[in-house]
């Protein structure tokens, strides 16, 4: 497996500029051993080490695949490479996603990426105070300023639940976009209220002194899908059987994931630079499998509530073409 190789933002805004409306590219290669690479891209994050275990316990090449996996620098700029048929699969924010097929770009879900784990105060995104903060509780962040790694993200629409079930009014509340890293200064140094954040980052602030006040990603549902794995409606519709064989080795990876949390840690030095140390402790995502019309619903109603989606069912029924065709 060619193991990464980043996608700068220069060169995403080139695939935009070559983007259409759709048209897959080439079918994917054969390499010399007969088996036929299967081009993935995605952000490097925890979600994807699901990827490496599989490929080392031999489950895609049990299904006559190759994984060539790049990175690149955020879900929205990615997919137009994917249309263009640069890349086969990608992998994104389940949020962003949706969006996008909201906005009419012919996309459709073909596995779950990650979920919450649906449990507060132990999920692998969450709402972090200084420890003197006077924000208990979700309603509280009325008129106070929020940092989110994207506007209109993930992050902000679950935040939109949080507030909204805790009786509050989101609207209320300022969301300013920083990158993660940057979160914890931000916070120390009073720029922002609270920082919605995910591991690696929540453990390592929450080691520094922050005090945790909701999980954001459990607030929406205790079976939120916050990633996903899709392809594009044509490249799909023209080689099926390459993204049965996808998904069927995929499934295999969460299901041995979900037993071997131990080798998916192992497996993030390989392609993240998460302290191995940070690695041992974090909280990894839900590797439940399974993705339903319902499941994408979810996703889509809370990005309605948040203003991001105009057509919830709309969106989800288009989304869930693969997974829930009826």
């Amino acid at each position: 497996m060619k193991r990464i190789s980043i996608i700068t933002a220069g060169a995403a805004a080139l695939a935009l500029t070559l983007a259409g409306c759709g048209g897959s590219g080439d079918a994917p290669e054969e390499s010399e051993g007969g088996l036929r690479t299967v081009n993935v891209v995605g952000v490097p994050v925890v979600d994807m080490a699901a990827l490496y275990v599989g490929e080392n316990q031999g489950f895609f090449e049990d299904e006559g695949l190759e994984l060539n996996i790049e990175f690149g620098q955020g879900t929205a700029a990615m997919i137009p490479a994917l249309l263009n048929g640069q890349y086969d699969v990608q992998y994104g924010g389940s949020i962003n996603l949706l969006q996008a097929i909201d906005a009419g770009m012919p996309l459709q879900a073909i596995a779950v990426g990650g979920r919450t784990t649906g449990v507060q105060g132990e999920d692998h995104g969450a709402l972090l105070v200084s420890e003197d903060s006077d924000i208990q509780s979700p309603k509280d962040l009325e008129g106070r300023t929020i940092a989110v790694n994207a506007l209109h993200g993930l992050h902000e629409v679950a935040l939109w639940q949080s507030v909204t079930k805790d009786g509050g009014d989101p609207e209320k509340v300022t969301f300013v976009e920083m990158a993660l890293p940057d979160m914890g200064a931000a916070l120390e140094n009073g720029e922002v209220d609270a920082v919605s954040t995910a591991e690696p980052f929540l453990g390592l602030l929450l080691d520094e002194g922050t005090r945790q006040v909701t999980s954001p990603y459990a607030d929406v549902d205790e079976n939120f899908a916050t990633a996903l794995y899709f392809g594009s409606d044509e490249a799909i519709a023209e080689d099926s059987d390459l993204y049965e064989s996808f998904v069927s080795a995929l499934e295999k990876s969460f299901a041995y994931s979900s037993e071997h949390s131990d080798e998916v840690r192992a497996e993030l030095g390989n392609f993240t630079q998460i302290d191995p140390d940070a690695a041992e402790t974090m909280i990894l995502t839900d590797f439940t499998w399974g993705l339903s019309y319902d499941d994408l619903l979810i996703v889509a109603e809370a990005g309605a509530d948040a203003d991001t989606i105009d057509d919830p069912e709309g969106t989800a029924k288009k989304a869930a073409t693969y997974v829930d065709p009826q």
